[in-house]
């Protein structure tokens, strides 16, 4: 039988959240020793390491306690649920990063002045996620939809005639 102590220490959770989990009914004691500690089982054991996975996955503490209460072919049911929010959640962010590329592009354009060079402004997009193939796509687009702005943009950051032009050519490739 395993302990509060034992259980924080295995799951690096804290006493508290072990004891919300009590009190919502999600992970119930198996026993009480004489002095009223909560002992828990191996299958208490199992049953806090699912909990653990499934917080972990992002599900709230209400589908959790759905998923431990039914049946393995109900559970596929929520987890394509969370898995259909995570990706409009996902598709919610690249919109918002697009539009804030186009704000942070539209800045350089009207201030004329850099706010980044074209080292800090890679770095910004790698950080965001883009990869070298995006970088290209990303500039194909610019330069298709607004030539002059696209080179415009590219001054701004510091590039020189010669850099521009030979990414120009890279471009049309």
């Amino acid at each position: 039988m395993y302990t509060i102590r034992d259980l924080v220490q295995e799951f690096k959770l804290s006493r508290s959240t072990i004891l919300y989990y009590d009190k919502l009914g999600l992970l119930k004691p198996s026993e009480r020793a004489e002095n009223n500690y909560r002992l828990y089982s191996d299958e208490d054991l199992e049953k806090l390491r699912n909990i653990v996975m499934y917080r972990e996955a992002g599900i709230s503490l209400k589908e959790i306690s759905k998923l431990l209460n039914i049946d393995k072919t109900q559970v596929s049911d929520i987890l394509i649920h969370r898995l259909k929010r995570i990706q409009n959640n996902i598709s919610a962010l690249k919109k918002q990063e697009k539009m804030a590329l186009e704000f942070l592009k539209e800045e350089v354009l009207i201030s004329n002045k850099a706010l980044f060079d074209n080292h800090t402004w890679t770095e910004l997009l790698s950080s965001l996620g883009f990869n070298e193939e995006d970088l290209i796509l990303w500039h194909q687009e610019f330069e298709k939809n607004s030539p002059e702005d696209h080179e415009a943009f590219l001054k701004a950051i510091g590039m020189s005639n010669t850099h521009i032009k030979k990414l120009r050519m890279q471009l049309i490739k």
